[in-house]
């Protein structure tokens, strides 16, 4: 559908909502009003409402809900939290949050990946809020009713504690990035369908030094482990050959608890597993045997969109994009990113497929409620409550997923952008419910990543890597174990 009839066809539908269920009364931060603070990372509506050279997105969804909401609620006062590097990678990510809470200037609803920051005590307990009816839905009776319930089971929904700290705005169409491909270097027939293939595609592809195989995402500009190559490709693949010994409870998802329990049992140990040296090797192979030199430096959009890239990594969110992209110069194709298996490594899993269309896609776009925000001020909470009722109903949902083009909506009964029929027809691999973890704690995370760059390049035996990734683990382990009060009586 285009954007633009969409957008106007569900402005009524939005206002209308809103004159239905009038206003309320109270707070007086802000000329009387109470300012709510909100973060939807790359939701947030764009200042240009047109197009432009320089600024080429327009977001308007979120820009309608907004006012629609103001309207019916005219004491509270949304304002977005533009100072976010909404680009960032998640060590930036969680310093702005960090700087934002020290400044008393934390967004009352943000994003950060749905439970990525739980060891801080970040978010509200939204359970009992779930409970309750949406106001802005007739008929309804729980909040929790609007969504699939196996969303409320998933580890960036529910956090380590049982709690509901997240609330889904929209889903991933499937595996959340994939490879777009360029139609004239590589034929369908020639998609990989496993990391062998594509390592085996890609070298072949270097080989003409005017054609760079593999772009990676524009913001991975770093030699890292937190990259979509580990968390899509190989982490899943190793985590999911021994999923039978780090699924202690056998109900086919290795949650974050179990992966804590196996770190502290030593299951990820590289200094005694051979599968565990397996990860970081293939990690290493990505950047020492794929990529192009200089290729943190590079910006490799002019160069897909000329013809000179044949894989592009990019999120799925990207697809409405480039189906608009008027600069690409050839036809281009989709693959979701590919599972490592037994052609690689006896420490993979074998890989199946489903029919066609994914299975249970997970939260994409997943708010909170920021304790630091709103402790001590109910008013401030209730209200981020409301906005996040008023913007997950079928209509809002329907409006954003409409226009960000390549997501699912998070509530039963919203609609998504037709660009996406193609993409969902097809089969998808089964990925297993578990990864490999990092370091749990962001500090670790980022000494982690440090180590993993410098033995990429040479500083490090690999005997001598190994043992420090096992000293970092373990200490990030201890550190969330901590900092949540886990109790890991009974564990091995």
């Amino acid at each position: 559908m285009n954007k633009k009839k969409f957008v106007s066809l569900l402005l009524s539908c939005v206002f209308a909502c809103a004159l239905l269920v009038g206003c309320s009364g109270n707070g007086d931060d802000n000329n009387g009003k109470l300012e709510l603070l909100v973060d939807m990372h790359g939701y947030m509506p764009t200042l240009n409402t047109e197009p432009t050279a320089e600024s080429p997105t327009v977001i308007l969804s979120t820009r309608l809900i907004e006012e629609a909401f103001e309207e019916a609620n005219q004491d509270i006062d949304v304002t977005w939290a533009r100072s976010k590097p909404v680009g960032g990678l998640e060590a930036e990510v969680s310093q702005w949050f960090v700087t934002q809470i020290a400044g008393d200037n934390c967004p009352a609803i943000a994003f950060s990946w749905g439970t990525q920051y739980q060891d801080r005590d970040y978010y509200v307990d939204l359970t009992k809020y779930y409970e309750e009816p949406n106001e802005y839905v007739e008929g309804n009776e729980h909040w929790s009713d609007l969504f699939e319930s196996y969303l409320f089971e998933t580890s960036t929904i529910r956090d380590m504690k049982g709690q509901l700290v997240g609330v889904p705005i929209t889903l991933y169409a499937g595996p959340p990035t994939g490879w777009y491909y360029n139609t004239e270097l590589i034929s369908e027939d020639q998609v990989p369908k496993n990391w062998e293939e594509f390592v085996t595609l890609a070298k072949q592809l270097n080989e003409d030094p005017d054609i760079t195989a593999v772009a990676p995402w524009s913001y991975f500009k770093k030699i890292s482990l937190d990259n979509w190559i580990m968390q899509y490709t190989i982490g899943p693949a190793v985590a999911g050959y021994i999923m039978d010994q780090t699924d202690y409870d056998k109900d086919g998802v290795t949650s974050t608890t179990e992966q804590l329990r196996a770190m502290k049992a030593g299951l990820y140990n590289p200094t005694v597993h051979p599968y565990a040296k397996e990860v970081y090797k293939q990690a290493k192979r990505y950047f020492t045997e794929l990529l192009r030199d200089g290729w943190m430096n590079t910006d490799y959009t002019p160069m897909w969109n000329n013809g000179q890239v044949a894989m592009y990594e990019e999120g799925l969110w990207a697809l409405y994009t480039q189906e608009n992209n008027t600069a690409r110069e050839f036809d281009y194709g989709v693959f979701p990113a590919p599972l490592m298996d037994k052609n690689t490594s006896e420490y993979a899993i074998d890989i199946e497929y489903t029919e066609n269309g994914p299975y249970q896609p997970k939260g994409d776009m997943i708010l909170n409620i920021m304790k630091p925000a709103v402790e001590g001020n109910p008013e401030l909470e209730a209200a981020a409550v409301k906005f996040l009722k008023f913007l997950t109903t079928p209509d809002n949902i329907s409006m954003i997923a409409e226009e960000m083009g390549s997501v699912l909506g998070a509530v039963k009964g919203s609609t998504y952008n037709s660009v996406l029929d193609d993409w969902l027809d097809q089969s998808f691999p089964i990925v297993p419910e578990t990864n490999w973890p990092l370091a749990f704690n962001s500090d670790q995370n980022d000494r982690l990543n440090r180590l993993f760059g410098e033995w990429v390049l040479g500083a490090h035996e690999d005997d001598a890597f190994f043992a420090q990734v096992n000293t970092i683990q373990q200490a990030g382990a201890d550190a969330y174990i901590e900092a949540l009060d886990i109790d890991t009586s009974g564990w091995n």
